[in-house]
């Protein structure tokens, strides 16, 4: 017993021993050593630098696709691209949870692209948002997974859109499409396209055209124009008539649309739409309703501001936003939004709270904090000591249309969705057109895009 315990006492000692005096590594565990702290250096080195340049815009221009299956299409598309650009681009790709290879294709290639993968089909709108919350370029190009784009194709592009700070939107033309941007080619198979592509595609200002119509299946545009418009109206459902309401928002921003007759790009048509045969229609039809719904007759509204207010219609959707609505964004922090302020509320608040997106939201600049008693009280004026409407009152006339007092203006909401989009309904009162007409017009009120995905 007394030798065991002798034996345990030396193992003791050598092990104090030996954690005094370390013995020394080996070559292999020197180099694992190294390995390890060098990666925690550059880890937390690069950590810093992105968290530096998060948000600070390069110069060039951020390529965005959605994508829904069709793998095939996607890695032609981007072979097309890194093999035409000759211009500083980077490449966003965002799928709609494929179930084919796709999602493969994208981490094999996760070093020449950056991607998001949707959880769930959001939607060409949902796809678009995400690309554009992470693009970073000054210049917005928006493009379908099923394009091959040719020699001087972006280039020919910026020219156009750089030519004139006027312009919001640049669209080129190609062999399918609707409208004005499809021309007669002259091939047939694919390996013809480029040639046809490459004699097609010298620069010419000649060639550029206003336009008011251009379709979504390539769209280019400056930051600015983004940050002005805003995401895309996430109420349409799959894909058809979102870009037709976003080229809606851009001309009521006074921007104009051009069509870059000089340069073409190949358009297989529409593949992820045609994949859902029958339902296509269904798909159709519940978007163009819906857009029915949002504007009425969208054209007469943009002829009715430019012709009403003086030539001058807004250079940002906030003008058409109303006053006297409470709204909040990603955090718990509401706002009272007031003649173009958001005041940050203190309290608790029982009146609508409308959802809208982080750009929104950094488009009203920002007032001191406001009591919610304060916003409660003026959420449920109905009327004004001396009997008029108050300010941020919200009326109807024996015409059966909606408005908003706004100072001295009466602001007309454009359709029934924008007083629901709102939740103006609560509030509505019953007034005269004599009082209407007592007040001066103003910009109409649209209604503020439907936001379903939870990092916009």
């Amino acid at each position: 017993m007394a030798r065991k315990r002798r034996s345990v006492r030396k193992m003791q000692l050598r092990r104090r021993r030996s954690e005094s005096f370390p013995q020394p590594m080996s070559e292999q565990q020197i180099k694992y050593e190294r390995h390890e702290q060098g990666y925690s250096v550059g880890y937390a080195e690069g950590l810093r630098a992105g968290q530096e340049q998060y948000g600070v815009p390069f110069e060039g221009t951020s390529i965005v696709i959605p994508t829904f299956n069709k793998a095939e299409l996607l890695e032609q598309c981007i072979a097309s691209i890194q093999k035409h650009t000759k211009v500083p681009y980077e490449i966003i790709v965002v799928d709609n949870a494929s179930t084919d290879s796709t999602p493969q294709y994208l981490y094999r290639h996760i070093s020449q692209l950056r991607f998001h993968i949707h959880e769930i089909n959001r939607g060409f709108s949902g796809a678009i948002n995400t690309g554009l919350m992470m693009a970073k370029g000054r210049t917005i190009c928006l493009l379908n997974n099923d394009i091959l784009v040719t020699p001087n194709w972006l280039s020919n592009l910026l020219n156009c859109l750089d030519s004139d700070a006027s312009i919001g939107m640049v669209g080129p033309v190609t062999n399918y499409i609707s409208g004005d941007q499809q021309i007669p080619v002259s091939y047939e198979k694919i390996e013809d396209m480029y040639a046809f592509a490459a004699k097609h595609n010298v620069p010419n200002a000649g060639k550029w055209q206003r336009i008011d119509r251009l379709v979504g299946f390539c769209l280019l545009f400056r930051r600015e124009l983004f940050e002005a418009t805003g995401y895309f109206d996430e109420g349409f459902e799959i894909g058809n008539f979102e870009d037709e309401d976003y080229i809606i928002r851009v001309r009521l921003n006074r921007r104009k649309l051009m069509i870059a007759r000089d340069t073409f790009i190949h358009h297989f048509g529409s593949a992820s739409m045609k994949a859902l045969g029958d339902k296509f229609q269904e798909v159709n039809n519940r978007n163009a309703a819906f857009f029915s719904k949002k504007w009425g007759n969208p054209y007469d509204w943009i002829h009715r501001v430019r012709e009403r207010n003086n030539g001058a219609p807004a250079e940002r959707n906030h003008a058409y936003y109303p006053t006297h609505v409470a709204v909040t964004g990603l955090t718990e922090t509401l706002y009272w939004i007031e003649h173009g302020t958001k005041y940050p509320i203190q309290g608790k608040l029982n009146i609508p709270v409308v959802k809208v997106s982080q750009l929104d939201l950094r488009g009203w600049a920002t007032g001191p904090v406001v009591n919610a008693a304060t916003a409660i009280h003026k959420w449920n004026e109905r009327s004004a000591a001396d009997g008029t409407i108050p300010d941020g009152g919200v009326f109807t006339t024996e015409t059966g249309r909606w408005y908003q007092r706004q100072g001295d203006s009466y602001r007309e909401l454009m359709s029934e969705h924008a007083v629901a989009r709102w939740q103006l309904n609560g509030k509505m009162t019953v007034r005269t057109e004599k009082e209407r007409q007592s007040l001066q017009e103003g910009l109409p009120i649209m209604a503020a895009p439907v936001i379903q995905a939870y990092h916009l």
